[in-house]
Order: C-alpha cells, then structure tokens, then sequence
C-alpha cells in the first residue's frame, strides 16, 4: 500500500540533511509518495539535531507541533533520541530512529522490498517545505509569478556583484555561486572533546569505500557540477578503519582532470598538523578553494581540558604553511567563549591565533554547557554575563585586525548570539 510521506529536519547540520534526502529517495524507491504538507501525511519523520542544548530545545518544539496532527504516524530520527532520550520520552513515546542506526528504518516499513542500505548515499540536502504554514502558501504565489522572478533576479545580481554577497553573514548561512554537489567521506568521530555529545548518536568511525567516492565525484561531474564539497563529521580520520588516509583521498580526487572547485569541511587540527606536507602539495593544485579546521581555543590549557590537539604552536606553523602552499586559500574555523574555567587572557590567546593565523572566515559559539558531556562536570563554569563581555570584546578585536564582524542570531526562537567574521574580498 502506498503512504504518504512527509520529511522535516529541526535545523540540523548539513550530514543530517543529506540522511533526510536519502531517506526520501527510499520511500520514493519503495513506490511511496513524498509529500509536503503534514495535514496530509501518513507519516512524518522529524530529523533532529540536539549538540547544544538550544538546538534540543528546537528539536522538541517541532515533536510537540508534529504530534498535533493525528492523522499520521510520528516517526523522530536523528541525534536527539540519543543525546536527550530523556528530554523526548516525556513528550513522546513513539517510534525512533537513532542517526547511527538509520538503517533499522527497515523494521518500521518491512514492507518496503528496497533497503535502506540500498540506496545511495545523497548529495543535496534536503530542503525543508511545509505547505501547511502560510509563507509557503505565499512563495507558491509568488514563484508562478512573472514579475516576482523578475525582481528576485535583480535582487541575487545585485548581491552577487556587491561587497554584501560575500560578506560574513552569507557566508555562513552557506551562499555558494554555483549549487555544490556534497559528497560525505565517511561517518562516525574519533575525538571524544569535553562539550560534544554527537558520539552518542553517531557512533564510532565508518569511512566510505574510496572508489565509492571516486564514482560518486565523477557521477557529479558528468551532471556538470563545478563545485564539491567534501564533509564529514571527522574528516580528517577518513581510511583510518579501512587502511586509507585524507591525503590518499584528496591526492586521489584532485588528481581527476576537470574545471571544478572543492570545500573540505572539517579536518580537525591534530590531523592538519599530522598531515601538513601532504596537504600543502595538494593544495598547489588550486583545486581545494576552501579548507575548514575548527580550532575551538587558541590556548593550550583549555584545549587540553577539552580533549583537543593542543600544541598550538604547530598549529599555527601548520595552518601558516597551507596558506603558503595555496594563498588564495579561503582558510576557515570555528572557536568557543567561556568554556569552563577560561580567563579573559586565556580567550584573549584564541582572538590572537585567529590574528596570526588570518583566517579568513570563522565563528565564535558562546560556551552551552551540555548535560551528559564531560565539560558539564567541570567547574567553575564562566558566567553568563561575562561571556557576552567578552564576546563584546571580540567584536571591537577583530573589526580592530580587518575583518567584518556581525552577531547572527544562531537560533532566532531562542536568540543565542554568535559572532561571525570575515575577511573574504
């Protein structure tokens, strides 16, 4: 019998997206029909996401709106069964799907003659449409309308030949000139850092067969995609489990004749440091436009505390050699404020790393502390207030060193602010 299927994600990243895309393409491989409005649906299946907890806090509003509508099945997958079982089960008591165990899907639909194993990994993320909410009524209207497409189209070839296009905003919120083909390199995470809790759902380290990414780049070539973007949750250990490497993959992939670009998200900086050379005669290539390496502190003692890489001096001599290896390099991070224990000082030595090293793109995350990770335990924790002093601080410190500075409101239901900065030209 065919069912009606409606897919949502709670605001995940990127890789739970692409799982809610590959869940799409199964029911449609299944003969199910894939539809966007939930007042219509036999089942829902809400993608969660709950690493910090304003992102569990978003996640369980959009279980309590979908619980509403009790002519369908809610089915919740992603991180959140996981990370906060506990935080779900008082609200719901329905069927999950845990991101590490996706495939058990399966045993909800064992009609379905097609796995889910079956089916190729995605690469485009899924695009969240609820027809049951009034805007999307609106768009409907005004994408079958001649004059809207028209004043639309002006408005992207204004941004795109102004300052403004690239500017921090959009550049996080992941404008690209060309739509990107994503090709995800493997699963799971090595690290086991103080604030993270993803381990929990994601599990343990699952790379991706490299002559499967290799067919999945060429495929994307042949569709005339020029830019690729590869991802994962630890890119950096890709082939540790299969006797393969990062550098083995990116010499593999660049070494494909072609006019196109790639993004390589995120390689942990141990494996930067670790793979300094073979990086930087890739990148002479011209081919990687852009690199992304989460620092998190440019101090030693916190970087310890939070289970990370922390010589920070070969970091540096690291990240200094990529850019010389390939300066136009588009070199990105990400880093914490306020993690338990941090003095002003020690968040003062992350504002130089990024003034030494010049990326040119990053984000600053105030510190969420995250029950049932190891920094929830250690203590004294920074307050508040002063971590919005200092992310104040960092504002004036990096507009000082060139870079344009905004706060984005990460969630704006919740209005947790963040710091984004560029120096993109």
């Amino acid at each position: 019998m065919i069912k009606r299927i409606f897919i949502y994600t709670s605001r995940t990243c990127i890789r739970r997206k692409l799982d809610a895309r590959r869940l799409a393409d199964y029911f449609a491989a299944n003969g199910h029909e894939i539809i966007f409005d939930p007042r219509k649906a036999d089942y829902i299946i809400l993608v969660t996401c709950a690493d910090t907890n304003s992102r569990t806090e978003i996640s369980m509003k959009y279980v309590k709106r979908f619980m509403k509508y009790k002519n369908a099945e809610l089915i919740v997958g992603g991180c959140l069964p996981a990370i906060d079982p506990d935080v779900l089960s008082k609200v719901f008591k329905g069927k999950t799907i845990v991101t590490k165990y996706i495939e058990k899907i399966d045993e909800y639909f064992p009609e379905n003659k097609i796995k889910f194993n079956e089916i190729p990994d995605a690469h485009e993320p899924w695009k969240d449409i609820d027809e049951s909410r009034l805007y999307w009524a609106v768009y409907k209207l005004l994408k079958n309308s001649a004059f809207a497409k028209k004043v639309y189209t002006r408005i992207l070839e204004y941004l795109r030949n102004s300052g403004f296009w690239k500017s921090a905003v959009l550049t996080w919120y992941g404008t690209y000139e060309e739509k990107p083909y994503i090709i995800r390199g493997s699963w799971g995470c090595t690290g086991k850092c103080a604030y993270c809790v993803i381990n929990k759902a994601i599990g343990h380290m699952r790379s991706k067969p490299l002559n499967v990414i290799v067919d999945e780049f060429k495929e994307g070539l042949k569709k005339n995609y020029k830019y690729f973007i590869f991802d994962a949750d630890d890119l950096g250990a890709y082939g540790i489990d299969i006797g393969k490497s990062l550098p083995e993959l990116l010499d593999t992939i660049t070494s494909i004749p072609g006019d196109y670009k790639m993004d390589v998200h995120y390689i942990h900086p141990g494996w930067v440091v670790k793979y300094t050379n073979e990086l930087a005669d890739i990148l002479k290539r011209e081919k990687i436009k852009r690199l992304g390496s989460s620092i998190q502190s440019g101090n030693p003692r916190i970087l310890e505390l939070m289970n990370r890489y922390h010589n920070t001096d070969k970091m540096k001599e690291a990240y200094h050699k990529l850019k010389e290896a390939y300066p136009s390099l588009i070199l990105e991070t990400e880093s914490i404020c306020g993690f338990p224990t941090e003095t002003r000082d020690e968040f003062i030595d992350t504002l130089n790393f990024i003034k030494d090293v010049r990326f040119d793109w990053g984000v600053i995350f105030p510190f969420s502390s995250k029950k049932g990770a190891e920094a929830d335990k250690i203590e004294p924790k920074v307050p508040q207030n002063e971590i919005m002093e200092r992310m104040k601080y960092a504002k004036k410190f990096l507009k000082k060193n060139g870079y344009d500075v905004k706060y984005e409101l990460y969630f704006k239901s919740i209005s947790e602010n963040i710091l984004v900065y560029s120096n993109i030209k």
